[in-house]
């Protein structure tokens, strides 16, 4: 009996998705290297997504170093909380590498996007697709619901020089 009640539960778990939602985008520091007019809009009454263009300013190259943060907020009320996950601290290119080779698949409706093995990265404007759903199997089925913040922070001679933040709502399906 124990032994059912475990493999059902293992059954409703691996069963549970999550549907996640883009909330906002912003940039909160970085003008003199970064300029968007990214923005989350709601598509219809269901689908939120995630429009317009991405402007590199200046060239990007190797001494400049990202990190990442990831927060949760569990109730949704913006109390967040640091949660321990985070990509690993890489020079630019290594960081455009990693998410080419990550999620190749979500960034082909990217158009003028860095070339795979670029670097520098020369100024361009980026198109993002328009209505850009966020893709939710990207994130681990073991996250937990609520609110999720996750900033990108670049460092040049360990001087912040831009900061991104995007958040975005993780919900479980079956609630």
């Amino acid at each position: 009996m124990l032994l059912t009640l475990f493999t059902l539960t293992l059954v409703v778990i691996s069963l549970q998705g999550l549907q996640v939602d883009f909330e906002r985008f912003e940039m909160l520091l970085g003008v003199d290297y970064y300029n968007s007019t990214l923005r989350v809009r709601k598509y219809n009454r269901t689908v939120v997504t995630l429009n317009g263009t991405m402007e590199l300013l200046q060239p990007l190259n190797k001494s400049i170093i990202v990190s990442t943060a990831l927060f949760h907020s569990s109730r949704g009320n913006q109390q967040f909380n640091h949660y321990p996950v985070k990509f690993p601290t890489q020079d630019v290119c290594e960081f455009m590498n990693s998410v080419y080779t990550e999620y190749r698949e979500h960034l082909k409706d990217v158009v003028n996007l860095v070339s795979e093995n670029e670097c520098p990265i020369a100024p361009r404007v980026i198109i993002a697709a328009n209505d850009k759903v966020f893709p939710s199997h990207v994130v681990p089925r073991f996250f937990p619901s609520g609110l999720w913040k996750a900033q990108a922070i670049a460092w040049l001679n360990d001087i912040e020089v831009m900061r991104f933040e995007m958040i975005i709502k993780a919900k479980n399906d079956l609630i």
